[in-house]
């Protein structure tokens, strides 16, 4: 696997990292890369905790870190403490990843660790993500898209290594089920949470739960994968999401799309290296 190896020779550029671990393939890779390269003692996995994360996401990178063999830290980041970021403009990721990076950067520098690197990809960076620029402002290594890995890439590589998430569906932060405009809450995320976990309690792997509000009216939009949208029980699923307190329940018949909220916006060319 001569790009594995090319991955832990970019690594072994540094002595102790920071890996911003959100339990993704993406970081899961990035973490396994860096214990190889550098060994358990010079690499920590950091999970930034708030209301916006899944608590089985969070449950997951713990037993994750342990099962590599990687110390792991959870700290807990404020960023529905910021108007910026909890009024939902078009660049709210950005807020949130300033604000995981300077919590990042202030355990970096209290501390004997030189770098900190995060698992976006090259595919990344042809989608909106603010979330990138915050990173630039701090400094994070994103090795993954430096040497132009893509997602097959990874969980190709991640299939061989054994790593058990190889195929693990992609699962943003709660937040980005929330239109842009429309303010995220501690209510709106808990109630998204409890909805999807329905719909994985359901037997689906694949899908995302999409809030709106329209004056006290509350809608939930479902994303669910082409592949699996003939399985689906519809009488079943409108009840239990109206008992959450959703008025309207709809089925996207698109299918999952990564980025569907972003369908207004204009999105930059990938950036070429």
């Amino acid at each position: 696997m001569k790009r594995y190896q090319d991955l832990k020779s970019y690594i072994n550029k540094y002595k102790k990292v920071i890996i911003a671990f959100s339990g993704g393939i993406d970081s899961y890779f990035i973490l396994k890369a860096s214990l190889d390269a550098l060994g358990k003692n010079n690499v920590l996995a950091v999970t930034g905790d708030s209301p916006s994360l899944k608590e089985t996401e969070k449950s997951q990178t713990s037993v994750l870190a342990e099962n590599i063999g990687s110390v792991h830290k959870i700290i807990f980041t404020k960023e529905m403490n910021n108007p910026a970021y909890y009024n939902n403009p078009e660049n709210h990721c950005f807020f949130c990843k300033d604000e995981l990076y300077s919590k990042l950067e202030e355990l970096k520098n209290g501390s004997k660790y030189d770098a900190i690197l995060d698992g976006t990809n090259y595919d990344d960076l042809s989608d909106y993500r603010p979330g990138y620029q915050a990173s630039k402002n701090h400094s994070i290594i994103s090795p993954l898209a430096d040497l132009k890995f893509t997602k097959d890439e990874i969980r190709t590589i991640s299939k061989q290594l054994g790593l058990e998430i190889w195929d693990k569906p992609s699962s943003p932060c709660l937040s980005s089920r929330i239109p842009y405009g429309q303010q995220v809450t501690k209510e709106k995320l808990s109630m998204i949470e409890l909805a999807e976990k329905i719909i994985s309690e359901l037997g689906f792997k694949e899908f995302r739960v999409r809030h709106f509000e329209f004056g006290n009216i509350k809608l939930a939009k479902l994303d669910i994968s082409k592949h699996e949208m003939s399985e689906i029980p519809y009488g079943e699923i409108n009840l239990r999401l109206k008992q959450l307190g959703y008025d309207f329940v709809t089925l996207d018949l698109a299918g999952l799309r990564s980025g569907s909220l972003n369908i207004n916006l204009k999105i930059p060319e990938k950036i070429k290296n």
